[in-house]
């Protein structure tokens, strides 16, 4: 029976290290995630200052005009007309948008 318990303490030994090093590292992903959100939420109260503006968006690489129509957490809504009375619209997460930059007006 002693030799049983011998032959268990350093498979709980092991045990005990692996879940260790699962937990740090779910706690990196979880901080990571967090301030992930947080830019997200900070995103979210910037386009607030720009619903209804025309603005240069950048997504993927690729810039062009949009108008921010509407916005929450986690989405925004962009519009734009390319043919006279032909218009698009656009549902984009705010993590795709790279950059956004409000047009002068003259």
């Amino acid at each position: 029976m002693n030799t049983l318990w011998i032959i268990f303490i350093p498979l709980l030994i092991l045990i005990y290290t692996g879940s260790e090093k699962k937990i740090k590292g779910l706690n990196r992903r979880i901080k990571r995630l967090e301030k992930q959100l947080k830019g997200n939420q900070d995103m979210s109260r910037l386009l607030e200052e720009l619903k209804g503006q025309t603005v240069t968006v950048r997504l993927n690489g690729f810039g062009s005009n949009w108008e921010v129509v509407d916005f929450d957490e986690d989405w925004v809504k962009l519009r734009r007309e390319i043919i006279k009375h032909h218009r698009v619209t656009k549902l984009v997460r705010i993590e795709d948008v790279e950059f956004i930059q409000q047009l002068k007006l003259r």
